[in-house]
């Protein structure tokens, strides 16, 4: 009998013990669950497959030149990214664990273009910043990130749910979430890189910002202005498609 009850005192000591992290779970699952549902159906988030968008990018100070960007992705990790400053264009291509950085002068057709391999840092970021294009909020478990509710902050003058996305591989990332109408107020990075998205277009059935203000503490980066977004039109054949010699690491 006192054996058994024993048993019966560990088992309920570990439910006590266990009960709190389960109900942050839950908690966790409710906000990211409502924070979607802001930008748009199951459905339309998750049939996302091919995203187009295009635009160009202001920075905070004049004297610093502005850039046109596109940005091509298909899930779950290839991207094409094309940013043109001048004649000066930088173009990086993923596809999978492969990467590759093209550096090119329109105005120089004799100076070929320089290409050259990601670093393990470079890959391991863009193919994040792929991932996070499709992710809409929610947990790429599959790599084995995790959501960790923070408590209640106040961001940009909003009562907000902070949450701690976090990989193995040291990447991290802080949602702030309005506890009141469950949008997204904010983002920083590990790195520090705050972007907060302003205003809202639709496209097929999908939410997406206007334009994104970039900030390091209180200063101002710049801001990424969206043009135009296509959700899951065809792509060009071989948009993806790592130049010759750029296939390893």
């Amino acid at each position: 009998l006192k054996h058994i009850s024993m048993k019966l005192l560990s088992s309920i000591c570990l439910i006590a013990l266990a009960a709190p992290l389960f109900a942050g779970q839950a908690k966790v699952s409710a906000i990211v669950e409502r924070a979607r549902a802001t930008a748009g159906t199951e459905a339309a988030l998750n049939n996302l497959v091919t995203l187009q968008i295009s635009g160009w990018i202001e920075p905070a100070e004049s004297k610093m030149p502005s850039a046109t960007i596109l940005i091509i992705s298909r899930k779950p990790c290839s991207q094409r990214l094309v940013v043109t400053v001048d004649d000066l264009v930088e173009t990086t291509i993923l596809q999978g664990d492969s990467g590759c950085i093209i550096r090119s002068n329109l105005s120089d057709e004799e100076k070929r273009s320089q290409i050259r391999t990601m670093t393990d840092e470079e890959l391991k970021r863009v193919a994040f910043s792929t991932r996070q294009l499709f992710s809409f909020y929610g947990a790429d478990f599959k790599r084995g990130e995790r959501i960790e509710y923070e408590g209640i902050e106040q961001r940009r003058g909003v009562r907000c749910h902070k949450l701690l996305y976090s990989y193995p591989d040291g990447i991290s990332t802080t949602r702030y979430f309005a506890i009141n109408n469950d949008m997204l107020v904010s983002t920083i990075t590990d790195k520090g890189v705050e972007s907060v998205e302003v205003g809202e277009q639709i496209v097929a059935g999908i939410k997406f910002p206007k334009r994104v203000e970039y900030y390091q503490g209180q200063k101002m980066l710049h801001t990424m202005v969206v043009r135009d977004i296509k959700v899951n039109k065809p792509l060009k054949r071989g948009i993806f498609t790592i130049p010759t010699g750029q296939k390893t690491k």
